[in-house]
């Protein structure tokens, strides 16, 4: 893999960066989607660097080459799919929010790594989705009231009355 450029993608919403001086990295992402080119070998041993290694392992970040990971220490040997990083598209948390059973959604969530949960409420605040039932698991695991949230954004978009 010498002097392969890996094509890294943010997953969340918000600004992500990586500033690793001793390896002259520096390397930012501004939204969901954006993609930036680094060197293999960088990369490699920027994942010694704990912040690095979280991002990617709690799916903030995600390389869509198997090989790579692998490569990486990001899945293991042989794999065809993703194994250890559990990675929400949006067609996935439209699914938890909306059709899935309660009972399936507590039991699905309990796989997601943190970070994704809490992409998935912003998710549900963006969407404004607000079954109570699943609102209560997400507030319960992230101590973010959901449906309070949503109420907020609807007052900040509200006229101010007086002006």
């Amino acid at each position: 893999m010498e002097n392969k450029k890996v094509k890294v993608k943010s997953l969340v919403n918000g600004r992500l960066g990586i500033k690793l001086p001793d390896l002259r990295l520096n390397v930012r992402w501004e939204r969901k989607g954006q993609t930036r080119l680094i060197d293999f070998d960088t990369l490699q041993e920027a994942m010694f660097d704990y912040g690095t290694e979280y991002m990617f392992r709690q799916g903030m970040l995600g390389i869509e080459d198997m090989e790579t990971k692998i490569a990486l220490g990001l899945e293991p040997e042989g794999a065809t799919e993703p194994q250890l990083i559990k990675v929400l598209s949006d067609d996935q948390m439209k699914r938890m929010m909306t059709v899935m059973p309660v009972f399936e959604f507590k039991e699905e969530i309990k796989t997601v790594p943190k970070e994704q949960v809490l992409n998935l409420v912003d998710y549900a605040v963006e969407h404004e989705y607000s079954d109570i039932n699943k609102c209560d698991v997400l507030k319960e695991m992230t101590g973010i009231d959901v449906i309070s949230a949503i109420r907020l954004n609807r007052e900040d978009k509200e006229p101010v009355k007086g002006e």
